[in-house]
């Protein structure tokens, strides 16, 4: 369903980086031979790649060359306890994480891990440091889930990725409380380009929260690219936090490849930035596999949210469900593509989308475009979009009731939304609901 196509937003022109600029990132972090190798050959594929076409699939809603790099300040400052540092880590209590890390400006600031796990094998760590250490376990799977040859601006991040984090759970192993990442910047940061890979071995389970947060008045460019890979039997649930300040532009890639029998649960919340594009998807790569994505964005201001997801069955026998919810206030804008991809070999295959965009101005704007990719005659699937404001029939009824209209507006949103808060964890969905309801007070 298309509404109305938005408009260009000036951008800054980009700026020819230095030709060894992986090398000053390489050596900053002590970055073994194999990984300079891999940034150097993902920074030939960005400098080579043009910038993909406008009138492309999903790139119609959003100028691509507002994420190219606009500056020639590689290795940010660093700065620790910041802000951005501050403002996350004051809201959690540590009683509640068996593990928590957080990165400021490419750069560790804090790591705490529960020894017991520790002791079964679990590696929480930079990804610097994991690259050092356990080479074979990083080796593997840095850039091969989400690599240079997925895109320009995903070999960018592979080129210059900073003060990203590995989690590893070994065979087996279960982490029964949630696992927190935070990412921050600021102006120290002029690009801020993290980095996340999670393995999980076969039969192994973990919660991860993974937030990423900056101070309002901060403007920077963020390029982020997040690897899941689930062994067979590996159930992850996996929560994406992001609250950029509203002045930061924001290039993410979350990719999961789920094997036989594991389970994924992801849930994205976008509330901040600037401009936004997001990339969200598994692929269903082994019999019995389950990917279940539950998507929530509340966009206002001039906020520009370009969402794509996908769910790839690539074997049989696999099931994929998503329900991405939008809503959006003032002048903001959203594009939302979803896919669902069966191949030809893929049979009795169940897939599941849909889309819903909750408008509350007439000046806000939105486009859905829900797809399906099937091969093959031996699946089930369905799809669906939904555009439109708030129902006055049910405003009529709750001021029936003596509701005010803005109390009103704010149960309807409510209700919208909550069936994605109780799929997240329990410490964090009081949280959660307190950022979406801040915003709609002010209705």
């Amino acid at each position: 369903m298309t509404l109305v196509q938005t408009k260009e937003q000036a951008v800054s022109p980009p700026v020819k980086a230095p030709v060894d600029a992986p090398r000053q990132v390489a050596e900053r972090y002590g970055d073994p031979d194999w990984l300079l190798q891999l940034r150097q050959e993902a920074w030939e594929r960005y400098s080579d790649l043009a910038l993909p076409d406008r009138t492309a699939h999903l790139w119609r809603y959003t100028d691509p060359a507002q994420f190219v790099l606009r500056t020639e300040a590689i290795v940010p400052q660093e700065r620790r306890g910041g802000q951005a540092v501050q403002e996350s880590h004051g809201h959690f209590k540590h009683e509640h994480h068996a593990a928590e890390i957080i990165c400021q400006n490419g750069a560790l600031v804090l790591r705490q891990i529960d020894p017991a796990l520790e002791s079964q094998g679990v590696l929480l760590t930079d990804l610097h440091t994991a690259a050092r250490e356990h080479p074979d376990r990083v080796k593997e799977h840095l850039g091969q889930i989400v690599g240079s040859a997925h895109g320009k601006f995903e070999a960018l991040n592979l080129a210059l990725w900073q003060g990203g984090v590995f989690l590893y759970v070994p065979r087996g192993v279960v982490i029964d409380r949630p696992v927190h990442v935070v990412v921050t910047g600021d102006e120290g940061s002029p690009l801020l380009a993290p980095r996340l890979l999670v393995v999980l071995d076969e039969g192994a389970q973990a919660t991860l929260v993974d937030e990423y947060a900056s101070p309002r008045p901060a403007g920077f460019d963020a390029n982020g690219i997040v690897e899941l890979a689930l062994r067979p039997a590996a159930n992850l649930r996996y929560v994406t936090l992001q609250r950029w300040g509203e002045q930061v532009t924001a290039f993410f890639t979350q990719r999961a490849v789920v094997k036989r029998d594991a389970q994924m649960l992801a849930v994205w919340a976008g509330l901040g930035g600037s401009v936004v594009k997001a990339d969200l998807g598994s692929a269903l790569a082994g019999r019995g596999a389950n990917a279940k994505l539950l998507g929530m964005s509340f966009a206002q201001h001039r906020q520009h949210f370009d969402q794509h997801t996908v769910h790839d069955h690539r074997v049989g026998d696999t099931y994929s469900d998503l329900d991405f919810k939008i809503v959006l206030k003032d002048k903001a804008r959203s594009a939302y593509t979803g896919l669902i991809r069966i191949a030809q070999q893929s049979q009795n295959c169940e897939a599941y989308q849909e889309n819903r965009n909750l408008l509350l101005s007439d000046q806000c704007r939105v486009e859905t475009i829900p797809e399906l990719e099937i091969l093959n005659d031996e699946v089930r699937c369905s799809h669906g979009a939904t555009v439109g404001p708030v129902d006055e029939e049910m405003l009529y009824y709750l001021a029936s009731r003596g509701i005010p209209r803005a109390d009103a507006i704010r149960m309807v949103i409510s209700g919208f939304v909550e069936p994605t808060f109780l799929e997240v964890p329990e410490d964090l969905r009081d949280r959660l609901r307190s950022y979406v309801m801040e915003r709609v007070k002010k209705i």
